[in-house]
């Protein structure tokens, strides 16, 4: 290839630098908002979490709660039992009487026996509740943080990118050969790399072994030539 040739395929080489890092910083910056979802839907496993374990505290509360009502109940039906005594005429009434009291005492000492366990499954309920409220606090500040950063990255990729679209917009103006820069415009929008080198006869892009003609053909012609298995552009290193 002459002078020419080459300082175009060099100019369309910086062009190609930019327009690779432009696309990976735009592919980045997309994957951003699902990073930081993760990081919310991470938090929110917390959350629930930490909401399961405090409905299971408050239900062990309620259970309680209503033994002791129960309890209450039973104990209130005694005195009644007690008060009925009093008044009784015979012996056999007495003795009927005291049989159910016994029996109102016994299922209150089940309750009580249910409520101790209750107590104690509620004390682990309580422990449950503190840890998980423990790992939502610490989960949060690792979330706000992570989140924070990756706001932060956002906001320096986006004036990298801004940068970059500038610079490479003063090297698209610079290269001479206008149908050559919308020939690689059009490669590149479908591949990774437009403009690739042919190294031993074979495509830098697909690494498919080339026609000896069309290495040829590129050595001998002044024009850009193009794989004819994956389509790239090819230059002479």
């Amino acid at each position: 290839m002459d002078t020419g040739t080459l300082s175009e395929i060099g100019k369309l080489l910086v062009l190609q630098e930019h327009d690779v890092r432009i696309r990976q910083i735009e592919r980045e910056l997309r994957d951003i908002p699902e990073r930081k979802k993760g990081e919310e839907q991470r938090l929110a496993t917390h959350q629930a979490d930490a909401a399961k374990a405090d409905d299971h505290q408050k239900g062990r509360q309620a259970a309680i709660k209503d033994l002791e009502l129960e309890v209450a109940s039973k104990r209130e039906q005694i005195l009644k039992l007690r008060r009925q005594q009093v008044d009784l005429k015979t012996n056999k009434e007495f003795q009927a009487i005291d049989s159910e009291i016994k029996s109102v005492e016994s299922a209150i000492a089940g309750l009580e026996d249910k409520e101790l366990e209750l107590m104690a499954l509620l004390e682990e309920a309580n422990q449950l509740l503190a840890a998980s409220k423990r790992e939502l606090a610490d989960e949060a500040s690792v979330v706000k943080r992570d989140v924070v950063a990756w706001d932060q990255r956002a906001a320096a990729l986006e004036a990298e990118v801004a940068t970059l679209r500038a610079q490479r917009d003063a090297a698209a103006a610079l290269v001479q050969q206008k149908a050559w820069l919308a020939l690689y415009q059009r490669v590149f929008s479908r591949k990774d790399n437009a403009l690739v080198p042919i190294e031993g006869g074979v495509c830098g892009g697909c690494h498919l072994q080339l026609p000896p003609y069309v290495v040829h053909e590129m050595k001998k012609q002044g024009t850009l030539v193009t794989c004819n298995f994956c389509g790239r552009l090819l230059y002479e290193r």
